[in-house]
């Protein structure tokens, strides 16, 4: 569920005097100015995976609390394995026990997203079937050195992402992601979170996974068509219209808005006609089911 966070001091001078004090961390990183002997900021340290940063005008925390689980429960850097509730919930109290005032903190960037096992390789459904987020392409679809097949949908406040996390990891299995990055607070701020431990409350990440799924709803998710397809010539070549993202594009222009509302309606229609959204089902089902089984757990 939850991933990345980033946490940031509203009080820098406390948390840093903290931070300072040899008694609460091994090791503090700062810059020496080698002539005079100057320490200067940042300061800098961790807790297991967690960065722990302090400037001249900020203070912050921020990293995967998924993997700072693994690394305190299994000696692993690895977020591939599902992360449940209470797991979460114990996470969350460890780092309250490692650092000073985490209920004042403010969460100013979050990740939530959920693994989901396949029967197929996940870049199959990603290259082949998932084409569009809000009818608008990807801005970025990165392989990483034949990794995996990652595709990303940039919006003002948001990320969303989509990629293959076995052959991330060379797991055996097949496992798809889909994951929403909110920017700034300003995405979860209204579903009701502001501060870590916000993410205990199981209806504060049932609001997260509504978001999410209502985002995965937004996607264009279409069944690849088989050589002995029965979808007729028409319907082919409409189809052929409406994957295609500069027909949306045209249709974003002012005078064809109305035209773009009663396309959006065809071109559902078309996709529930020819039978074409069985993928997109089992994958929705699959994220319920998964969020579902992670919450009471």
């Amino acid at each position: 569920m939850i991933d990345f966070v980033r946490l940031r001091y509203i009080d820098k001078q406390k948390i840093e005097s903290f931070v300072c004090n040899k008694d609460n961390f091994e090791k503090l990183h700062t810059v020496l100015e080698y002539y005079s002997g100057e320490i200067n900021y940042p300061f800098t340290a961790k807790i297991g995976n967690m960065d722990v940063r302090i400037n001249d005008r900020s203070a912050y925390v921020k990293n995967s609390i998924h993997k700072l689980y693994n690394m305190l429960h299994a000696d692993e850097c690895q977020n591939y394995n599902d992360f449940r509730y209470t797991a979460l919930c114990n996470t969350i109290d460890y780092l309250d026990s490692k650092l000073i005032d985490l209920r004042k903190t403010r969460l100013t960037q979050l990740e939530f997203g959920l693994n989901i096992k396949l029967s197929l390789p996940a870049e199959d459904i990603i290259k082949q079937s998932i084409i569009l987020h809000k009818l608008k392409i990807h801005n970025h679809n990165e392989q990483f050195n034949g990794k995996g097949e990652y595709k990303q949908f940039n919006h003002s406040n948001y990320y969303f992402k989509i990629y293959d996390k076995a052959k991330h990891y060379n797991l055996s299995e097949h496992i798809i992601r889909f994951e929403i990055k909110y920017k700034t607070s300003k995405g979860f701020n209204p579903l009701g979170i502001h501060n870590i431990h916000d993410l205990k409350s199981k209806s504060l990440l049932q609001n997260l996974f509504d978001d999410l799924l209502k985002r995965f709803d937004e996607l264009t998710i279409v069944d690849s068509i088989s050589a002995g397809s029965k979808i007729t010539r028409k319907d082919t070549r409409k189809l052929e219209s409406y994957l295609s993202y500069n027909y949306w594009e045209k249709l974003s222009e002012r005078e064809n808005r109305n035209i773009k509302r009663e396309e959006r309606k065809a071109f559902q229609s078309l996709l529930e006609k020819n039978n074409l959204l069985k993928t997109k089902a089992v994958l929705r089902a699959s994220l319920i089911q998964k969020f579902n089984e992670l919450l009471n757990s």
